[in-house]
């Protein structure tokens, strides 16, 4: 079934309502850090659910909390053949059968040390496995007067991570303003010989 560019718009802003109407973050400075644990986990999930109808018969998405089996990283999901199956025990998959690893952030207000090391990790892991391609994706990006530097959260991640791995963010924090065709593009991304 083919999408419609509303469609996806539809997808995008249920995204961002879902997670923010269940995040457990204070918009104060003396948020309880547990929670971000929680939110992660929240919007890893909720992506997960939105991006499995997108997947062609051959793919599936799997996670959180995914791994490649030899590889010593957690994923937040990953993108692999839909025959696919787990080490028993685990949630670790075959290298050859992993297509892409998705970072997912609910909130896109990460530091630049966090920045240089998932830029880091997905050098690493492309070193290891030639294959396997890395994206990011946050919900919410962090704005501007929020950060020290001039430049928005995503425009320094993009800086950083583009064009080798892709950036995408779905809306604005504290407006939750869309940014419009972010979810059809990663999906697309994703899966390029899709009909969208």
């Amino acid at each position: 079934m083919e999408s419609s560019q509303d469609d996806f718009e539809i997808e995008q802003k249920d995204i961002v309502d879902i997670v923010k109407g269940k995040e457990r973050r204070t918009e104060s400075l003396a948020e309880e850090p547990g929670w971000s644990r929680f939110d992660g986990d929240l919007a890893c999930r909720v992506v997960k659910q939105f991006l499995k109808k997108h997947l062609s018969d051959d793919l599936k998405v799997v996670g959180p909390n995914a791994y490649i089996d030899g590889y010593p990283v957690e994923f937040d999901l990953l993108l692999v053949t839909h025959s696919a199956i787990p080490a028993a025990f685990t949630n670790a998959y075959r290298d050859n059968e992993v297509h892409f690893v998705i970072e997912v952030e609910s909130r896109g207000d990460m530091d630049r040390t966090f920045l240089n090391e998932l830029f880091q990790e997905f050098e690493t892991l492309r070193n290891s496995y030639k294959h396997v391609k890395c994206t990011y994706l946050t919900i919410n990006q962090a704005l501007s007067n929020q950060r020290t530097s001039s430049m928005s959260h995503v425009e320094e991640f993009k800086k950083v991570l583009e064009p080798e791995y892709r950036v995408f963010c779905l809306a604005q924090s504290g407006t939750h303003k869309i940014i419009s065709g972010q979810w059809r593009e990663f999906v697309n991304h994703l899966v390029p010989d899709r009909k969208l």
